[in-house]
């Protein structure tokens, strides 16, 4: 099923950034990234050492933030405190989103709705439904029970 591979996307911390690839991707030099990772901010993964650095898609994503940071004005060192704690909280949203997504559907290249799946407190489903035109989230709850048309959710919505 296609949602399998979406949560295991959204638990996949193997994709492999090369350290040029990362320096352009971010804006931050090759030199930059290989004095934070002296520092301990950030680490490449063990290749052979005749290769050049590889980062982890968390590396990844933490670099950017700290470098957003950095753009607002926060030492490296209060930078990196920051985007620690922004990366904990993303670890935690991905591994819950992972296990709770059920459905994803797509409508009129405009429309995105999400099932998060049955409540067991009252037998009914949640559906989050995004509006790219708008950037609008409207919130559905509908019985298990009830054949869910998700064109009639956005027509609601």
């Amino acid at each position: 099923m296609i949602y399998n591979h979406l949560k295991e996307l959204l638990k996949n911390d193997h994709l492999l950034v090369g350290i040029s690839e990362l320096s352009e991707l971010v804006g931050v030099s090759p030199r930059q990234l290989r004095y934070w990772e002296t520092k301990g901010f950030i680490q490449s993964v063990e290749t052979d050492s005749t290769g050049p650095r590889k980062y982890r898609l968390p590396t990844v994503d933490k670099v950017e933030i700290i470098k957003q940071y950095l753009d607002e004005g926060y030492t490296l060192t209060k930078a990196v405190e920051k985007a620690t704690a922004h990366i904990q909280k993303m670890h935690h949203v991905r591994k819950v989103f992972s296990k709770c997504i059920k459905e994803i559907e797509l409508f009129d290249q405009r429309y995105t709705a999400i099932s998060f799946g049955d409540f067991k407190e009252d037998d009914s489903q949640i559906y989050i439904i995004h509006d790219d035109e708008t950037d609008e989230l409207t919130y559905k709850i509908v019985p298990v029970a009830e054949n869910v048309d998700i064109k009639e959710l956005i027509r609601e919505a």
